[in-house]
């Protein structure tokens, strides 16, 4: 397919060498950069594809771009390295790690399992501040996250113990320096032994590797003569190191080192990300040049002007004052876009009456929309429940998307309980869920009368359960399973107790979009057991039983870990999101609510242990970076809408205090108008209209044709 690239695109992708930052705003088609870039380079100028490499920040985004240059491959040739930074450090470490003495065959550790690595070596570590008698684990998950940013910063155990050793403040925060030095080098001690590394380690071991071994790092500097590296505002600062070595400052005459990124659209600093690096960018390659890309190909210009001129007010900590450029995008969609619209409501229920009587609205006079082209954000999750209430209540349909939380789905929650039930049928809390799961058709009267007896005699629920006629087919199925706990793996005894007992059957009956969510999440909870045998296997050289996948389930939940919920790709649905989750994606119209102070803007919270200012080797901006970040991340969410942009806000929220509107409305020059419970009940009408009635409807799943 060929693609019409605009001049300051052109520009960018028939670079030549030499390091090049190209400024991307929201919308202006940097992929299609990136990507004829490297085509370019194989086609026009007969690069070997496995001379370049391109970094990006998701597996999903890497494996686009590989596809979108399949058509160019000539055939026999390796591909060029289109990778994560950390699959490109991974790849790297198996290859050449032996040179520093790392195990080629090293583990990567997930969160939880770090957090459960830290927790069976508990007492290995000289913890006294950080491990109190009364909850001994309260701080593992802190210092963990603690630890990562450290690595984020590439600050070594022994740079870190300097710091510790040398700090002149308060004597007791001296000693809690001291002690994390000291876990620091004893976590990291532990995952040598274990031969594991976290992905913080990744990226650290790959730059050790490259400056202990200049050899290796001239090998790699001659192969990769092309790097390219996409949403260059969300590296931190170990990452930015990886990058100026493999392409080095000035040793860029015959290659080239192509950054793209936005810093109005940096909102990962609780991940690490620096946006430092691509302000500091033109300082570290003094003869870099710089392309700007202004045309936005996604909202109209009644959409960017607002939210160019909320940006605005991050000045003088932006691209635009130190590099002296002008990011002022210009619509080039044909189609006018509505003014974006600020309402306040009354209270949370009524904000939520609002926006989905506006769907229906634009649903009745935009014909050629449908459900998927909605998408309601929140600053956080939590905001999104009263949405979700209401769109079941209506029977509308709507997915949680890129939404945590996988082991709160009820039907994870049943299968989970059934599997502790297997385990240890003494666990009454289990049990007595299990009882209630209608597969098992056990009477509510005789699941009270048994609960009272348990408690009257003062004996586990099991016991009065099991010895029940009544309830003998239950006890018989249980039975039956715990038969099976040695002879079957975790995930073939999952499988066959959803099966037998027709709990998967009741969301196979009629196609709705909560019995595919359903089935989906079943799903993946199953891979989580598949994945757990296979490090299992792999740790002990045995099959695991459902007891050690259900204690490994336990530390996982302990550790905080909660993943993921089942996306539906292919459904018509409306979109609820909270706004980071919404980075790179496009709606024709968007809601952004909750608009109101301390949600949005949210208070400043520091970590639990937080990075010391004197070790951060990152710029740290002039003004707030707090709530730089947090105007940053709603530009980014009012640039999702292509067509209508609605902000919507709340007087009260429940609590005791009336909210203030969200200073950012402000600042996007947009004129906020209330909204009466009239005047909401002057539309009750358009409820009618749609045929959604009040009370619980299931809805329809509808896949997009």
């Amino acid at each position: 397919m060929v693609i019409k690239l605009n001049p300051d695109q052109k520009k960018a992708v028939e670079f030549g060498n030499g390091p090049l930052l190209v400024v991307a705003g929201a919308g202006t088609g940097k992929t299609s950069v990136i990507t004829q870039r490297i085509k370019y380079l194989i086609q026009k100028q007969n690069v070997a594809p496995k001379d370049i490499l391109a970094l990006t920040f998701t597996e999903k985004a890497a494996g686009e771009m590989l596809d979108r240059i399949g058509d160019v491959m000539p055939l026999g040739y390796e591909e060029p390295w289109m990778a994560t930074f950390h699959s490109f450090a991974d790849r790297l470490l198996r290859a050449e790690g032996l040179e520093i003495g790392l195990d080629p065959s090293f583990k990567i550790l997930s969160f939880p399992q770090q957090w459960i690595l830290f927790r069976k070596n508990l007492f290995k570590f000289e913890l006294k501040y950080f491990r109190p008698l009364g909850n001994p684990t309260k701080f593992i998950s802190a210092i963990l996250k603690f630890i990562s940013r450290l690595q984020d910063e590439n600050i070594s155990p022994q740079e870190f113990a300097k710091f510790a050793k040398s700090f002149k403040g308060d004597v007791e925060e001296k000693l809690r320096w001291q002690e994390l030095a000291k876990t620091y080098q004893k976590y990291q001690e532990l995952k040598i032994e274990a031969s594991a590394m976290d992905f913080g380690d990744l990226i650290v071991w790959a730059i050790k590797l490259f400056n202990d071994r200049p050899a290796i790092l001239k090998r790699y500097r001659e192969q990769f003569k092309h790097v390219l590296v996409d949403e260059f505002q969300d590296t931190n600062h170990a990452q930015y190191e990886l990058i100026k070595l493999l392409a080095a400052v000035k040793k860029l005459n015959d290659r080239s080192l192509l950054v793209v990124g936005d810093d109005s659209q940096s909102i990962y600093k609780f991940r690490g990300a620096a946006v430092s690096n691509i302000l500091e960018f033109m300082n570290d390659y003094s003869d870099a040049k710089t392309i700007t890309l202004l045309k936005n190909y996604r909202s109209g210009q009644t959409i960017l002007d607002p939210a160019y001129k909320l940006i605005q007010n991050n000045n003088p900590d932006t691209l635009e004052v130190k590099l002296g450029i002008s990011k002022e995008l210009k619509s080039m969609v044909d189609e006018v876009s509505a003014k974006p619209e600020a309402f306040l409501m009354e209270d949370g229920e009524q904000e939520v009456d609002f926006v989905i009587r506006k769907i229906l609205e634009i649903l009745a006079e935009e014909t050629t929309y449908t459900y998927k082209d909605f998408a309601i954000l929140a600053r956080a999750n939590s905001q999104l429940d009263p949405f979700i209430f209401a769109l079941r209540r209506y029977g509308l349909p709507y997915q949680l998307v890129g939404n945590r939380g996988l082991y709160d789905r009820e039907e994870v929650r049943d299968v989970t309980a059934l599997l502790k039930v297997i385990v240890d049928p003494s666990d009454g809390l289990s049990l007595y869920r299990v009882l209630n799961i209608d597969s098992f058709a056990v009477p509510t009267g005789l699941i009270s009368e048994s609960l009272s007896s348990a408690r009257a005699e003062r004996v586990p629920l099991w016991k009065i359960v099991s010895e029940n006629p009544k309830a003998e087919a239950f006890t018989a199925t249980i039975k039956k399973f715990q038969d099976f706990v040695t002879k079957l793996s975790p995930s073939e005894l999952i499988h066959r107790a959803v099966t037998e007992i027709n709990y998967l059957s009741q969301y196979l009956k009629e196609e709705t979009i909560e019995n595919q969510m359903n089935i989906r999440n079943l799903d993946l909870f199953l891979n989580i057991a598949k994945g757990f045998e296979v490090v299992f296997r792999s740790d002990t050289k045995e099959m695991p039983t459902i007891v050690d996948f259900v204690d490994y389930l336990d530390l996982l939940i302990e550790s905080g870990d909660n993943p993921a919920q089942a996306e539906l790709q292919d459904f018509e649905t409306i979109n609820l999101m909270t706004v980071h989750a919404s980075k790179g994606l496009e709606f024709p119209v968007v809601f952004m609510t909750n608009l109101v102070s301390d949600r949005f803007p949210t208070r400043s919270r520091k970590d639990t242990i937080d990075l010391p200012d004197e070790i951060i080797k990152e710029t740290l901006p002039v003004g707030d970076s707090h709530l730089q970040e947090e105007r940053r991340l709603f530009y980014v969410g009012m640039t999702r809408a292509k067509k209508y942009l609605f902000l919507t806000l709340a007087k009260n929220y429940g609590g005791v205090r009336e909210k203030k509107p969200s200073g950012y409305i402000g600042e996007t020059g947009v004129k906020i108008k209330e909204v009466s419970a009239e005047d909401l009940k002057i539309g009750q009408s358009q409820i009618g209209l749609f045929g959604l009635e009040s009370g619980f409807r299931e809805p329809k799943a509808e896949k997009i044709k």
